[in-house]
């Protein structure tokens, strides 16, 4: 059985924000997968240009930066509320045990620096 891992959370899809529990993060080797408000957005790992903590005005959530065009550009899964991080670092953790790379404070309120990038 392959390993996976997923979270409940609120997400940010360009102007969309759904706050939790509203949004599923699920995350295996080889994609990740957002389910927000009836819709389902896969990242496959190597569409993936990178992944990074973005904090938001009140929440901190893992920010997707992706080659996918079809699907909104700018992606926060919130993971944690109220800029409490043991959401947001449990998820960073299950994300790096399944090979992920997740930066630090790629953003605070959408400026900043590139995202590392996101495999290992």
């Amino acid at each position: 059985m392959e390993a996976t891992y997923s979270q409940t959370g609120g997400a940010r899809l360009d102007l969309l924000n759904a706050s939790w529990p509203f949004a599923t993060l699920t995350a295996n080797r080889e994609a990740l997968q957002l389910a927000c408000l009836g819709k389902i957005y896969t990242f496959p790992k190597k569409d993936i240009r990178g992944l990074s903590r973005y904090r938001g005005i009140f929440s901190v959530g893992l920010r997707i930066e992706h080659e996918d065009n079809s699907i909104p550009d700018f992606i926060v899964f919130w993971a944690s509320v109220i800029w409490f991080d043991r959401g947001f670092e449990t998820l960073r953790f299950n994300l790096e045990k399944l090979g992920y790379t997740v930066g630090k404070n790629r953003a605070e309120h959408g400026e900043g620096g590139k995202a590392s990038p996101a495999t290992s």
